[in-house]
């Protein structure tokens, strides 16, 4: 397969999520959602959600993995969490944060699979090694990048090209799901402001 390059609540501030660095610092645990981080609402939507739980269910299901969660990045500045599996929220911004930060930054930013080990150091992927931390790239349209994240508490199974090609496999329904999530989002825009409109004589 080839490589690709796509519960809520509102946005909570902005920061830029920079394209050189890496964000490795952990954040506050005062229950509040760091700036730069938001629940996607675009993603809010019954059918999406429903989507995106069955594909993190069943990719947890074929690696062993503990958990997930599906993420967008928007315009380089907010990165949106859509979606997350058997984690709570403070688990998915430690793994954001801490150990899944460099996988996550090879599927967003290169458009290239993350594979690390427990410790966050990215996996060389031709050795098929047991990856604690998979970062999948998601094609979500030309603004925006997501990723599919899977973290693995016991990685001591190898991970083999049938595994990968199932992955790959979830990850691209994940990415359908939020690409329409994105056009009905942008449909729904265009249509409230020629309704707001006056017509003219």
């Amino acid at each position: 397969m080839s490589n690709r390059h796509p519960q809520a609540a509102h946005l909570r501030g902005v920061r830029a999520f920079s394209r050189n660095t890496q964000r490795r610092r952990r954040p506050p645990l005062s229950g509040q959602t760091p700036a730069g981080i938001a629940w996607a609402s675009i993603s809010a939507d019954d059918s999406v959600q429903q989507v995106l739980h069955n594909t993190l269910r069943s990719a947890c299901g074929v690696i062993g993995a503990r958990g997930g969660f599906v993420v967008q990045l928007r315009d380089d500045t907010v990165l949106e969490i859509a979606c997350a599996h058997a984690l709570n929220g403070e688990a998915v911004l430690d793994a954001v944060f801490g150990r899944a930060s460099r996988a996550l930054h090879r599927a967003l930013l290169d458009a290239e699979r993350g594979l690390a080990c427990p410790r966050g150091e990215l996996l060389a992927e031709p050795l098929q090694a047991a990856p604690a931390v998979i970062s999948l790239p998601l094609e979500l349209g030309v603004r925006r990048q997501g990723a599919f994240c899977l973290l693995r508490d016991n990685a001591d199974r190898k991970l083999s090209a049938l595994d990968f090609e199932i992955l790959d496999a979830l990850a691209d329904q994940a990415a359908l799901a939020l690409a329409a999530a994105c056009q009905r989002s942008a449909l729904s825009q265009l249509e409230a402001s020629l309704n707001a409109t006056p017509p003219t004589n």
